[in-house]
């Protein structure tokens, strides 16, 4: 019996970025003095803009995962468009404390993404020990559509990022981020970036 169906959604892809870049985004970081909170949804205090040599450094170095997300994007959607080629934008840093979350929102450009740099173990044991219905202390969760019953269709992932885990997904996602309480500092990197095609319904 042959069969068919749809892909639906957004692609989102997720991959582990090595020590070498986690660890100076990190060290690079720690350093940042500039306050990008006027341009994110945040409610964290602890959001800096990474300076342009750091920036550059990043995006040269991880230019291999957005050509290859691109070609998945691509495939996933049957799409007859070319390959796009991004251009990238600016890069900040989050020091998430205690309390602090980001509400459902989406980004500017074409692409974002976020990278874990630095995930305490407590967070896990947080996670391990949550007893409610709603995503885990500290999960990352897309959701694409109208909300419906669980088991009619997938409208949400949540996810429990680990250190070096980087997500990437279309600007225009809706995603958040739940508060947690462990006297803990997570440390993440988002970004987003300019594609050169112009996609059209």
């Amino acid at each position: 019996m042959s069969f068919k169906y749809l892909v639906w959604g957004p692609y989102i892809m997720g991959v582990k970025v090595n020590k070498e870049i986690t660890g100076r985004l990190l060290d690079e970081g720690k350093k940042e003095l500039e306050s990008h909170n006027h341009e994110l949804a945040g409610h964290l205090k602890y959001q800096y803009k990474y300076n342009d040599d750091t920036t550059k450094w990043f995006y040269t170095q991880t230019k291999t995962l957005w050509e290859m997300y691109a070609k998945e994007m691509t495939k996933y959607h049957g799409s007859n468009h070319d390959v796009p080629v991004y251009g990238y934008g600016h890069l900040w840093v989050n020091f998430m404390k205690a309390g602090d979350f980001n509400p459902e929102h989406i980004h500017g450009g074409d692409l974002s993404f976020v990278l874990f740099l630095d995930v305490p173990k407590e967070l896990k044991k947080e996670q391990d020990e949550f007893e409610g219905t709603s995503p885990p202390p500290g999960s990352l969760t897309f959701s694409y559509g109208q909300k419906v019953r669980s088991g009619w269709t997938t409208t949400a992932h949540a996810v429990q990022p680990e250190t070096g885990d980087l997500w990437i997904f279309p600007s225009l996602t809706h995603h958040s981020v739940m508060p947690f309480k462990s006297d803990i500092t997570r440390v993440s990197v988002s970004g987003n970036l300019k594609s050169n095609l112009q996609f059209e319904a």
